[in-house]
Formats: structure tokens, C-alpha cells, sequence
């Protein structure tokens, strides 16, 4: 458990979720995710498109969505041990990471 102030190791928990939980990677699985009412938090790269953002967060007020501020499509995709760019992703079930305290940051 993190303690009040500190700095959730985003990669960790990720691996972590990928291994007890369930993750799904794309934009349009992402969509999808949020329309059958299955995410419980969405995480965008901070270079994941505007059009794409908005379309969601109109779209579905109800999920969190959280902006990874310091990695680019790419690094997230690295982050989630992926061989290609993850520009988002959607929690299904944060397994025992601790994902679903990330905050809406946008």
C-alpha cells in the first residue's frame, strides 16, 4: 500500500494488472470497453489524440480516464511489456494493483 504523498509506481502496478487482472490495449477496444459498461478507468499517453479524449470523456462522463502526463504511446506500450505503441488502455479488473486510485487528471 502507498502511503499519503507518495508516487504509485505506474509500471509496476501495470505489470501487475497484466498478470492478476484483466487489461484490454486500442482505442476503439477501449471504446467498446466503456460502451458495454466494463471499464472501471481508462489511461491515455500523453500524446494519445485530442479527438480521441473528448470523444470519450463526452461519451462516457462516468468512467475515470487518466492522462500517463510522462510517457508517450510508446512508453506505455513498453511500460505494459507490449512490441507496439499503446496510446490507451482500459482497466476491466486492476487484478491486485493499485490502479483504480489514479485520479481523473484532465
Amino acid at each position: 500500500m502507498r502511503h499519503r504523498g507518495e508516487k504509485m509506481d505506474l509500471t509496476r502496478n501495470l505489470k501487475q494488472a497484466l498478470s492478476t487482472g484483466t487489461i484490454i490495449f486500442g482505442q476503439r477496444e477501449t471504446m467498446g470497453a466503456c460502451s458495454r459498461g466494463d471499464a472501471r478507468l481508462v489511461l491515455v499517453a500523453a500524446n494519445c489524440p485530442e479527438k480521441f479524449l473528448t470523444e470519450i470523456i463526452d461519451s462516457h462522463p462516468g468512467v475515470t480516464v487518466h492522462r500517463v502526463e510522462n510517457m508517450v504511446n510508446r512508453q506505455l506500450g513498453a511500460a505494459c511489456a507490449r512490441p507496439f505503441s499503446v496510446s490507451a488502455l482500459c482497466i476491466i479488473d486492476p487484478g491486485q494493483s493499485e490502479l483504480l486510485s489514479l485520479q481523473h487528471n484532465l
